[in-house]
């Protein structure tokens, strides 16, 4: 063999073992999951997978084919340093995704994506977010693995490229090299079968963590990194059947409309609206290590309307915002939020009660730039925005800015003195990422599940504290307090992932009368629910993705990373549309959730994009 030929083999040889080392590191790192797989699982993961590893190195390996191409009439390419340069630079960004991939996982439960590139426009709250994490350790990992690869790896490639030096006739190493090159194109896609390598082609089990580490991290990364640009300007990824049929099985669920009679009295109430940072229902009566974990929300839910079955719509907190405040579906693998174009022709609560005349605060301890954020909550009509920059340097006493207890007080403050009638919105902070609290802690211990809990019993104390106040200011008889959570969390670990989309729903008020509902709903159906427009014909043309809050029976529809879950009241089906099967179900036929949630997958990005 050619000594080019023989060393373009090689290098795409090493970068292909690279990468299914990287995989071992991945399910040894995850090995809580790992151990669970079958022998013949875990040995899938490779076999399948080896065709995305196939394939991100022969992308590796092309820019040196075109180097050895060179190097046949060049001198200059045919020196070992260029192949150590470019493989030193490229080593970087690869093991770095590598890395990163693994705490991800933990976060997120999937494989990286672009997903953190949208959180760098603001380097403070990304730092926030992980740096509950062993960062250094990562650090120290990623320094070590990077010099051990650099001395042992370039060592050896510079030995392999002292071959190139021999002399070989244009006419045999040219055209082989060009077929050679060629031929690269053949991994890159993923064979020769019609359609080119997606995350689909290496999935093989109805096991979720089994097909997620078949996935190549820096394949996906990139991947998720091209269709995050093509994004909001594409044909719709999710189209599962005709627009036609989307739409007749979209309107054939239960929806608003009917006639039914709401529990709120209230005529022109004040509206307190808390979104409870990670407020996880998984938590709700449950004792941890002797503690009580929200005891402040077990007491409240018995006097008020208790939503014992109800679902974010998303995932993260540029989801749910919307989801709550406009009642907008989550999308799969991007946020309305992100696009102010599109953000702003979505209706609003306080856009709809700051039309009625209230006034629309909104109070959050930290920077809501965070995730482009703020654009949406100016576009939505809230005024005043009270943030981090509003608080005094003292009391900014988190990663994130004010804890809970500080804008509590600030909120109270200003609705002691308030005149107008109020919509008032709180987003709570102290239960994300870090988990840090600013009292001794209840829960004790340093891994992410103690401090998560101990966290949500710190804002549930503070919750609990701001609605015993509230209920002594004047006009509490006039007033409606609901509790929501932006999204649930996948802490503490349950086996179920349906879990970790449950959150508390409660309505509060003077004129309430409590009850406990255990209908399923959703965060869309908060927003009609709550709107200033009781007409069913307003609530249908502000909020169309909302249905009936107070109408069984009920269902939710949401959506997480490439995938969604669709709920009714006795059986569930999660799906991943990758590898357009589903994840888990249960409580019978599954068949029919399947369609319908591919319907309203197809109807929600199809309304994002036409927006």
């Amino acid at each position: 063999m050619p000594a080019r030929l023989r060393f373009l083999f090689l290098y795409f040889l090493a970068w292909l073992l690279l990468f299914e080392a990287a995989r071992a590191l991945f399910l040894l790192l995850e090995w809580s999951h790992s151990r669970t797989l079958p022998a013949r699982e875990l040995l899938g993961a490779f076999w399948y997978g080896g065709r995305m590893d196939a394939s991100m190195a022969a992308y590796v390996a092309l820019p040196v084919a075109v180097f050895l191409l060179a190097s046949v009439f060049v001198p200059f390419f045919r020196r070992p340093a260029v192949y150590q340069v470019y493989s030193l630079l490229l080593l970087l960004p690869v093991l770095l995704i590598v890395l990163s991939d693994i705490p991800m996982y933990k976060i997120w439960g999937f494989r990286i994506d672009a997903t953190p590139l949208r959180y760098l426009a603001n380097p403070r709250e990304a730092w926030a977010s992980v740096s509950h994490l062993p960062v250094w350790a990562y650090a120290l990992c990623f320094l070590a693995l990077y010099f051990l690869l650099c001395r042992f790896g370039l060592r050896l490639l510079g030995r392999a490229a002292a071959t190139l030096q021999a002399r070989e006739r244009w006419y045999v190493a040219g055209p082989l090299l060009v077929a050679a090159t060629a031929t690269l194109i053949i991994p890159m896609r993923g064979g020769l079968q019609q359609t080119p390598l997606n995350q689909s082609s290496v999935y093989f089990s109805t096991n979720y963590f089994a097909n997620q580490a078949a996935l190549n991290a820096p394949w996906n990364f990139l991947f998720g990194v091209v269709s995050e640009t093509a994004a909001g300007s594409g044909a719709n990824p999710y189209t599962y059947m005709a627009a036609s049929e989307a739409k007749r099985i979209a309107d054939s669920l239960p929806v608003q409309g009917a006639q039914v009679l709401s529990p709120i009295k209230t005529h022109k109430p004040n509206v307190i609206l808390v979104i409870w940072e990670s407020g996880t229902a998984k938590v709700v009566d449950q004792v941890f290590e002797g503690v009580t974990v929200t005891p402040g929300l077990n007491q409240l839910k018995t006097e008020g309307i208790w939503f014992a079955n109800a679902f974010a719509s998303g995932d993260r907190t540029d989801k749910g915002l919307p989801a709550v405040l406009s009642a907008y579906p989550a999308l799969p693998q991007s946020s309305i939020i992100r696009l102010p174009n599109k953000a702003r022709r979505l209706a609003t609560l306080p856009g709809l009660y700051k039309q009625e005349g209230y006034r629309t605060a909104f109070y959050y301890g930290g920077e809501p730039e965070f995730a482009n954020i703020k654009s949406y909550l100016l576009g939505a009509g809230f005024d005043p925005l009270v943030q981090k920059s509003d608080f005094a340097a003292k009391d900014q006493n988190s990663k994130w800015g004010a804890h809970d207890g500080v804008v509590a007080d600030r909120i109270l403050s200003d609705l002691a003195r308030a005149r107008a009638p109020q919509f008032t919105t709180w987003l709570t902070l102290s239960s994300h990422e870090p988990f840090e609290t600013p009292v001794p802690p209840r829960i004790r211990g340093a891994d992410d599940t103690h401090q998560f809990l101990n966290s949500l019993h710190y804002t549930d104390s503070i919750l609990y504290r701001f609605v015993r106040r509230c209920q002594a200011l004047p006009g509490w008889e006039n007033t409606l307090l609901v509790i929501v959570a932006d999204h649930g969390h996948a802490l503490p670990e349950t086996g179920n992932r349906l879990d970790n989309f449950r959150i508390p729903v409660l309505i509060l008020g003077g004129g309430i009368r409590p009850q406990v509902l255990t209908r399923t709903v959703s965060q869309l159906d908060l927003a009609p629910a709550l709107s200033p427009r009781l007409a069913d014909a307003g609530l249908r043309r502000d909020f169309p993705f909302g249905h009936h809050l107070w109408a069984p029976p009920g269902w939710a529809f949401f959506s997480f990373n490439n995938g969604f879950g669709f709920v009714q009241d006795s059986s569930w089906v999660l799906f991943d549309n990758v590898g357009r099967q589903p994840i888990a179900t249960g409580g019978g036929n599954s068949a029919p959730l399947i369609r319908a949630g591919q319907a309203l997958q197809q109807q929600a990005y199809q309304d994002y994009l036409d927006k």
